[in-house]
């Protein structure tokens, strides 16, 4: 592996000094074109000068509305460059409602007071919207270079990055990341995965997704050449991403656990036999909780084209952290646990069990904290946990946000002293850590805590319910009793009421779960969040409307 590149205190900094250590390394976008390290590092400058004629001041939080292409590499590093932070804005891929993107657009605008948005031609029915709705929102056309000047100076102090999070369980924040928390964020992931200037990079993750901005940065910078395909490209063809990455020889790749599930679903033993994949190193999954399932899907399925079992590589981070909280020692194995499901829903304990336990739980490692990171377990007053108890992550370190821009209300409460609360649940055994979910997300029947994973797992395995689909959710009944709710999409000859009738009985007999409600919905009628996790919340509150029990079918 070769010597890591990854230089400089700032983003713009880094990029002067890939220019000048690696000059020839290349940004692909494949059928869009390509860019070397030096050639973004002028590129980047005359965007910098057309940038500041439009209007743009040092500081300023800029908004980014455009295809995956070379030329958002020009307008990332050329907005940093004029001394202002970027903020690449979510849309789904596919949208059909241009109001409805621009009015929750427009709302991300005006939390962060945005005077610009560069936006190119494919987005310009959005742009003609915003204007309505925000008339002093100025539009700048990416492609137009300006006049020479001097450029601003950039310190590390300098806001790089405000993210707004996807919202799964709350209304979007901008998590802030200064140049120096971006920068330490980007050296968590080369010393932690051990990047190397030899890795060959492969993703389709959005670049509003922290995954899809700092997982490339973080390649990107260190020296790798990096191939980025559009969302649209995997979702459309994902076994022509992996035609790419075996032509290619690539090592690295990164994605959501349903993304794997969806590779997965669209190849065959004929096509897998013309791969070879064994350059393959590493294929983080992480953004949503990471299933044993999957885990083991994924190394059967790929073992037959060179692909070895350490490649799968359950991660866990989040925006706040600029990405990276804990990962595995590459080369390892993933590491799947099983635990008793009603001790750990009881008491809290994570207790290690046979697989053939009657209430085992699997339970995947997603490694131990990364460099320049601090991971604690706090329980409900705010001690702290010792290994094998359920209680909160919290974290700490140079990578993590200094706060959600303009909402110091929301900063504080997400702060204990240097400790940022993650709102997730998780517990660590011999130093390793395991996600049980989100806090807001768990379900109380009885008073007893049941994990939505754990139902949806149950209700995803049975016959008829279409490619896995199905959310748990929080639920009651008329007299306010607490139930569980499930919605599970069923297509095709599936008869819905056999499905239900199924998913009921399923959950009563292997979590004694008898307080359920099943939705049947038709396919694809549940809906992620940006970031690509289920929208259990909003899936619960759309089935309060109409009939309860069946939903488009």
């Amino acid at each position: 592996m070769g010597e890591t590149l990854l230089d400089g205190t700032t983003m713009t900094g880094s990029l002067t000094a890939l220019s000048r250590s690696a000059p020839d390394a290349v940004a692909l976008f494949p059928s869009h074109g390509r860019i070397t390290a030096v050639e973004l590092h002028e590129s980047s400058i005359r965007s910098a000068n057309a940038f500041l004629d439009a209007g743009v001041e040092p500081g300023d939080v800029v908004g980014v509305l455009m295809q995956t292409t070379p030329t958002i590499f020009n307008a990332l590093f050329g907005l940093w460059r004029a001394g202002a932070a970027v903020s690449v804005l979510p849309v789904q891929v596919g949208f059909g409602d241009v109001r409805a993107v621009a009015q929750r657009l427009a709302s991300i605008i005006a939390t962060a007071g945005m005077r610009h948005l560069v936006l190119d031609k494919s987005y310009d029915k959005v742009g003609h919207a915003l204007r309505e709705l925000v008339p002093t929102l100025t539009i700048v056309d990416p492609e137009v270079t300006g006049s020479a000047r001097a450029l601003p100076a950039v310190d590390e102090d300098s806001l790089a990055i405000v993210q707004f999070t996807s919202g799964s369980t709350s209304a979007p924040k901008g998590v802030m990341l200064p140049h120096r928390t971006a920068m330490a964020g980007l050296r968590a992931c080369v010393v932690s995965g051990h990047f190397s200037p030899d890795d060959v990079f492969v993703q389709w993750v959005p670049m509003y997704h922290d995954m899809g901005l700092i997982g490339l940065m973080s390649h990107w910078l260190n020296g790798a050449d990096v191939h980025v395909f559009s969302p649209a490209e995997f979702l459309r063809r994902p076994e022509r991403l992996l035609r790419h990455f075996a032509e290619h020889r690539g090592t690295v790749l990164t994605g959501p656990n349903f993304s794997y599930d969806y590779m997965l679903d669209a190849v065959t033993p004929e096509f897998l036999a013309t791969l070879d994949l064994s350059s393959w190193r590493l294929a983080f999954n992480g953004a949503e909780p990471v299933s044993a399932a999957t885990v083991r899907r994924f190394t059967d399925t790929f073992a037959a084209c060179g692909v070895r079992e350490s490649v799968m590589y359950p991660v866990y981070g989040m925006a706040e952290a600029t990405l990276s909280i804990s990962y595995p020692t590459p080369g390892d194995p993933a590491k799947i646990i099983t635990i008793d499901r009603q001790e750990l829903a009881s008491s809290s304990v994570a207790r290690t069990v046979t697989e053939d336990h009657p209430d085992a739980r699997a339970a995947v490692s997603v490694g131990r904290p990364v460099h320049g990171i601090g991971v604690r377990i706090a329980g409900k007053d705010g001690e702290i946990l010792p290994p094998g108890m359920l209680g909160e992550v919290q974290i700490t370190g140079e990578p993590v946000t200094t706060g959600y821009y303009r909402a110091p209300e929301a900063t504080a409460r997400s702060f204990d002293g240097e400790w940022l609360r993650t709102g997730d649940l998780g517990f660590e055994l011999a130093g390793e850590l395991y996600i049980g979910g989100r806090i807001k997300e768990m379900v109380i029947v009885r008073g007893q805590n049941f994990f939505p994973d754990d139902v949806e797992a149950v209700a995803s395995a049975v016959p008829g319910v279409y490619k896995r689909r199905c959310v748990a959710f929080s639920d009651t009944d008329e007299s306010g009793a607490e139930r569980v709710g499930v919605i599970v999409e069923v297509g095709g000859s599936g008869s819905p009421d056999e499905v239900r009738a199924e998913v009921t009985r399923r959950i009563a007999a292997e979590l004694s779960l008898s307080e359920v409600d099943v939705h049947v919905v038709k396919p694809r009628w549940l809906t992620r969040t940006t970031s690509g996790k289920w929208q259990r919340t909003l899936a619960g509150r759309r089935t309060s409307t109409g009939s309860r029990k069946d939903h488009g079918r």
